[in-house]
C-alpha cells in the first residue's frame, strides 16, 4: 500500500503464460492494481484473476509515436505508480521513450546496463574483462568464410546476432543458429548482410541451467539457481530444477551487476560441464525470463522485490527457498514430448517422460513440482491455454526453423480495455 492509503498500480507490459503471468500473479497477490497492455490480445494470461484491466497500444511497428503518446496517456489517466516490462520487446520499447514517460517509473535498467547487457559482444567484452568464462569466440568480420572459421573455432559452432531485438523492427527476433558443418555454415553466412552484428562462437559441452538476480545500485540482492532439464524447443527451458546456488558463479555474476551498477533483474544463462566443473556464461537476459514462475512459486518473488525497490525503496530479506522442486511448462513440455515420440528416436525415455508429464497433479500434491501455469487460485489461463492448443501447436510448428518474424494477430472482439471477470 502507498502512503495515501490506495492499493498502487502497475501497468505490465507483455503478455506470455511465463514470465508475463508470473508478473501479474505475483504483484495481484501482493494486493497491486495490475493493468496490462499485452502483445498479443488474445492471451490466456489475460484471463487471469488478477488482471484489472487491458489497455490496447497501437501496433509499434506502423504508429510508433502513437504507441508512446497512448502508453502516457494510460499512465496520466490511471495514475499508474510502476511501468514493468516483461520482454525484451517492453523492455526496449520503454527504454526508446523515457522522456515521454520522464514523471514515471520504469522497471528497466539505466541507459549504459542496456548498452552492454543486450549486446552479446559487449556482454562478452565485459566478461573477459572481469575474469568470467564464456564461450571461445569472436565477432564476425566481412572477409571471414566457412573454412577460415571452421579452423579457428571448430564446428560445430554457433552464430548469433548481437541483439536479440532492435526498435528499428520490433517484430523480428534474431536467431541463433547452429552450423554442424562447411555447408550449413556456408549458408548461414551467405544470409547474413551485415557481419559485424553476429558473432561466432565454438561449442561448449555442458547441461545449462540459470543464475538469475536482483540487483540495486550494482549490488545483488536475491539470488535463485535452477537447472534445466527439458530445453523448449523454441527457447528456454520446458522443464527445470532449483538448484543451490554455486557461490563460484554468483560471485561472477556479482561482478558483472557491480560493473554496470544493474538496478533491476537478470537471469545469466550458464552451461556447466559436470565431469570438468568448467562453466561459462551464454549470454545475460536484463529482463524476467521464462522460468520466472519456479522461483515465484518457491517464495523468491523477483517482481514483487523489483516492485517494492524501485516503488517504495523497500528490501526484502533473502529467501531460503527449496532445492530439488521441479518446474513444468505444460504446453511447452507436450509440444517437446510429441516432437520426440514422432521422431522414434529414445523410444522408452520418451515414454517414461510421458509417464511423468501424466503424473503432475500427484507431484504437485506432493510438493514435488509446480507449474507454470495451473495453480489453485487462478485456474482461468491455464484452462484457456487448453483450449487454444491446437492453435498454439500449429502456430509453433509455423514458427519453428525459422525464427525471424513473430506474428501478432488482433482477437477477434476489439478490447481496448477490458475489466476483469472475475
Amino acid at each position: 500500500m502507498d502512503r495515501g492509503g490506495e492499493a498502487e498500480k502497475v501497468l505490465v507490459i507483455g503478455d506470455d503464460t511465463r514470465s508475463g503471468l508470473a508478473v501479474i500473479r505475483s504483484l495481484g497477490r501482493a494486493g497491486k492494481i495490475v493493468h496490462v497492455a499485452p502483445f498479443s490480445w488474445r492471451s490466456p494470461s489475460l484471463r487471469s484473476r488478477y488482471v484489472h484491466r487491458v489497455h490496447r497500444l497501437p501496433r509499434y511497428a506502423e504508429e510508433r509515436h502513437a504507441w508512446a503518446t497512448e502508453l502516457a496517456a494510460i499512465v496520466s489517466r490511471e495514475k499508474i505508480n510502476l511501468v514493468l516490462p516483461c520482454c525484451d520487446r517492453g523492455l526496449l520499447l520503454l527504454a526508446e521513450h523515457r522522456d515521454v514517460l520522464a514523471h514515471t517509473a520504469l522497471a528497466i535498467p539505466s541507459p549504459a546496463a542496456i548498452d552492454i547487457l543486450f549486446d552479446k559482444a559487449r556482454t562478452r567484452d565485459l566478461c573477459s574483462s572481469l575474469g568470467v568464462p564464456v564461450a571461445v569466440g569472436r565477432l564476425l568480420t566481412p572477409t571471414d568464410d566457412a573454412a577460415t572459421l571452421a579452423r579457428e573455432l571448430g564446428l560445430p559452432l554457433f552464430i548469433k546476432p548481437r541483439r536479440s531485438y532492435r526498435v528499428s523492427d520490433i517484430g523480428s527476433r534474431g536467431k541463433v543458429r547452429r552450423a554442424a558443418d562447411l555447408t550449413e555454415l556456408s549458408a548461414i553466412l551467405q544470409s547474413i548482410d551485415d557481419p559485424e552484428q553476429y558473432l561466432a562462437e565454438s561449442a561448449f559441452e555442458g547441461t545449462g541451467g540459470g543464475l538469475s538476480v536482483m540487483a540495486r545500485d550494482g549490488a545483488v540482492e536475491h539470488a535463485f539457481q535452477h537447472g534445466r532439464l527439458r530445453e523448449a524447443i523454441l527457447g528456454g527451458s520446458s522443464l527445470r530444477v532449483s538448484e543451490p546456488v554455486d557461490p563460484e558463479r554468483l560471485a561472477a555474476v556479482e561482478a558483472i551487476c557491480k560493473a554496470t551498477r544493474l538496478t533491476g533483474v537478470c537471469m545469466f544463462e550458464t552451461l556447466h560441464d559436470p565431469v570438468s566443473g568448467r562453466w561459462i556464461i551464454v549470454e545475460a537476459n536484463a529482463r524476467f525470463w521464462g522460468s520466472l514462475p519456479l522461483p515465484v512459486a518457491l517464495g523468491v518473488d523477483f517482481p514483487l522485490f523489483l516492485h517494492d525497490a524501485i516503488v517504495s525503496r523497500r528490501s526484502h530479506p533473502q529467501v531460503a527457498y527449496s532445492e530439488g522442486v521441479v518446474g513444468r511448462n505444460l504446453v511447452h513440455d507436450g509440444f517437446n514430448l510429441m516432437q520426440a515420440f514422432a521422431s522414434g528416436k529414445h523410444r522408452m525415455a520418451t515414454l517414461r517422460s510421458l509417464f511423468s508429464f501424466c503424473a503432475q497433479p500427484l507431484f504437485w500434491a506432493l510438493g514435488l513440482e509446480r507449474s507454470d501455469t495451473f495453480v489453485r487460485d487462478d485456474p482461468l489461463p491455464a484452462l484457456f491455454e487448453l483450449l487454444s492448443l491446437p492453435r498454439t501447436i500449429r502456430d509453433k510448428q509455423a514458427l519453428q526453423g525459422l525464427g525471424s518474424r513473430e506474428r501478432r494477430r488482433p482477437a477477434r472482439q476489439p478490447m481496448d480495455e477490458v475489466a476483469a471477470t472475475s
